[in-house]
Parts: structure tokens; sequence; C-alpha cells
């Protein structure tokens, strides 16, 4: 059963974790991160999960310019050290461009919008571009122009099966802001699974 206070208040984080896993958002919109974690902040579903949001948002508020970019290029971008991939295709069967890409297009041909390659250069099958899909759906699903919970099958098929590894290994990484972000991951997603009734993939 949805509700759809709670949707909208999904759909705001899904927007946010995109802002850090996007190159192009992190590289160019700090700001609005920060402004998107104030709201989140105040408005969180659960303490834990506040708590570590104020202290990403003041480590962001107190770091240089490119600070958090070079974070990101370091941990997904640069294949050395602890490198981390954001590919769900590597996740599953540790290559690029494989059967979670192809799930993704699936949904993603079921709904008007394509890939903007301007925004997004990584495949769809990186988390940043799922977790912008999950916003989406999640919006199209409220205004009522999706009859199908596609966000639930994305949930499903492409982001239950690896988030917990993908938030272990950010916890493991070392990176200021990214260990901090690999715990939203795992406290979020516990979320997700109760509320959409999806068990963890053991």
């Amino acid at each position: 059963m949805h509700n759809k206070d709670i949707d909208k208040a999904r759909l705001f984080i899904y927007n946010v974790l995109s802002l850090f896993f996007v190159e192009e958002h992190v590289k160019n919109h700090l700001n609005e991160l920060i402004e998107n974690l104030d709201i989140l902040a105040l408005n969180s579903f659960d303490e834990d999960f506040s708590k570590i949001i104020v202290e990403i948002e003041e480590l962001l508020k107190n770091y240089e310019k490119n600070e958090l970019y070079v974070q990101y290029q370091e941990l997904f971008l640069v294949p050395f050290g602890n490198s981390v991939s954001l590919s769900a295709s590597w996740h599953h069967e540790e290559r690029e461009a494989g059967l979670m890409l192809i799930k993704v297009r699936d949904i993603l041909a079921q709904t008007k919008i394509r890939r903007d390659e301007s925004k997004f250069t990584a495949q769809e099958d990186n988390f940043g571009f799922i977790f912008t899909l999950c916003s989406y759906l999640i919006e199209q699903q409220i205004n009522g122009e999706l009859k199908t919970n596609l966000q639930k099958e994305l949930f499903k098929e492409v982001i239950n099966p690896f988030i917990d590894k993908l938030s272990f290994q950010l916890v493991a990484s070392g990176s200021e802001v990214y260990t901090r972000v690999g715990t939203l991951l795992s406290i979020f997603f516990n979320f997700e699974r109760v509320y959409l009734e999806v068990q963890r993939v053991k």
C-alpha cells in the first residue's frame, strides 16, 4: 500500500542520493547538494539518518570548491586503491554493460524519458542514473502517469541485489563523505525493503 506523503519523501531522498553519484552534480552543483541536505536533515524519517546528514552537511560547508569532486574521482573514476564501481553490471558479473544494463534499459523503454548524455556520461546501470530514474518513476506514480510500479521493479531487479555490497564498499572506503553516504544507503534501503515489501537478497 502506497502513501503519497511517504512517496514524496522517497522521491526527494532519491534525488539527494543522485547528487552524490552523478559526476556532473558532484562537480558543479555542490550548493544544491548542501541545500537539499539541509531540507532532508530537518525532515528525516530516522534519527540516525538525520545525524549523518548533518555530519555530511558540516563537512561540505567547510570544503574547498572541488574537495568533494576529488573524493568522487579517487573513489569512482581512478581504478586503483579503494576504487568502487557504480555500475550495477559490475556488481552483478564483474564486467561493464551486462545484464543489469539491459534490465534498466527495459524499464526505461516503458517510460517517455531517455538518458540525457550531456548530464549522464555513464551508462544507464550506473547508480547515479538509477537513483535519478527512481525519483522520476516515483514522481510519475504520484502524478498518476504510470500505472505499473516500475520503481519497485527497478528496486527489486537492480538495486536490492547489490546495494548492500555498494554500501559496504563505501563505508570501508576511507572517504570522509562517502563513508557516511554508505551508511545512509544502508539505512534508507532497509526502509525501502520494508516499504516495498521486498526481501533482502542473501
